[in-house]
């Protein structure tokens, strides 16, 4: 019998949350369906990756979201592959890709929201709204992303969807002998040694990290500011800033500014880009997370598999993954007061990191990646029994 064919219409595969769940996932998914993922703007620097993983990646590029000649290029190209599901990812594509599956007539179109409030204005809000008609489902990564959606647009609420983002736990469970837990007698040969050692941090230094593209609805200043008053109460404690600058936003140069008007310019240590990120959360105390705005994050759900306690703000699906008080706390937006207090308390009380920790890794189970495609795997197949 053959696998049903699937498509996932992205704009581009560059290093990023959504496109390293999909790494992750569509080779998992690849055992029962027939995958291939369609960028409409360019290839980016993972597609190699998707290929390596044998995952094709085509591309069709699109001129604008409603071209029509890109649009007729797209709608022959699945008729031709004989789709039987397209599954977009964010506005544009959830758009370009939705219209070109319903003029192919692909049977299932499946759309996927990654972020609250993810239009630039309301006139992208109504075009979107306008294309709801076309599609069968459409995926939020968390409540706070299906609220906002439906109320934005006005879809029913049993059209939408919730799958949580799910990450490997297989790559997070060595990561105590290798770093947090491990014995002060092994630690001169430890790779967590090494790593301090590199990145200028001592084996005494407590080590706070924002793991987070340097964008500015990340709002790094807010953790700059905290970082601060954190400094003011500890000493011993550098700050990770984990991350690249996106389309030269200028958020490293406003970090630098800000660090250096309040004193702090050399406990901060930034590391660029970092692949491996069981490697830096294996030398952190805490992990932070000043977002203003979130869909679900990777990167806390990766904090807590990995026992790291977590400072995240309320932002998106934040408090849906940490259970504030128990795996970390959840504080206001742009309150840098509450962030600081949220770290101190968890520097400075070993018995509560140690509990956060432990809570943080069992936590973390319920957002795994085989949760994430038996999840997706039953929606692909209720969808295509409703169309046979």
């Amino acid at each position: 019998m053959n696998k049903p064919k699937v498509m996932r219409v992205i704009s581009d595969l560059p290093v990023g949350g959504v496109e390293n769940r999909l790494l992750a996932l569509l080779p998992k998914l690849a055992s029962k369906y027939d995958i291939q993922v369609c960028c409409i703007r360019a290839r980016g620097a993972l597609a190699c990756e998707f290929e390596q993983a044998g995952i094709p990646v085509v591309l069709k590029y699109f001129k604008s979201r409603l071209h029509p000649v890109s649009l007729y290029q797209l709608a022959s190209y699945m008729k031709k592959q004989k789709i039987d599901i397209v599954h977009t990812h964010m506005y544009r594509p959830n758009i370009s890709g939705a219209l070109a599956a319903k003029l192919a007539g692909v049977p299932v179109i499946i759309s996927q929201v990654h972020n609250v409030d993810h239009w630039d204005n309301r006139r992208q809000i109504f075009t979107d709204s306008l294309f709801c008609g076309f599609r069968d489902k459409v995926i939020a990564v968390s409540c706070a992303v299906k609220n906002d959606y439906i109320k934005n647009t006005g879809i029913r609420a049993d059209k939408c969807a919730v799958i949580y983002n799910g990450i490997d736990m297989d790559k997070f469970q060595t990561l105590s002998a290798i770093g947090r837990e491990q014995n002060e007698v092994d630690a001169e040969n430890s790779y967590r040694l090494k790593l301090r050692k590199k990145w200028g941090i001592s084996p005494t230094d407590k080590v706070v990290g924002i793991i987070a593209r340097l964008v500015p609805q990340k709002d790094h200043l807010t953790f700059i500011n905290a970082a601060k008053l954190v400094y003011d109460s500890i000493k011993n404690v550098k700050f990770l800033i984990v991350g690249e600058e996106e389309n030269q936003s200028g958020v490293i140069k406003l970090i630098k500014k800000r660090a250096n008007q309040l004193g702090i310019e050399k406990t901060l240590v930034f590391t660029g880009m970092q692949r491996e990120i069981t490697s830096v959360l294996s030398i952190m105390d805490v992990s932070a997370l000043s977002s203003t705005k979130e869909g679900f994050s990777n990167v806390v759900v990766e904090s807590m598999a990995a026992g790291v306690p977590m400072a995240a703000t309320d932002a998106g699906g934040n408090a849906e993954a940490v259970t504030d008080g128990v795996t970390g706390f959840i504080v206001p937006k742009k309150a840098p007061k509450a962030m600081a207090g949220a770290i101190v308390k968890i520097l400075q009380n070993d018995n509560m990191a140690a509990s956060m920790s432990k809570a943080s890794r069992k936590r973390a189970q319920m957002f795994s990646l085989s949760a994430m495609c038996k999840k997706t795997d039953t929606l692909y197949q209720t969808l295509l029994a409703e169309k046979s």
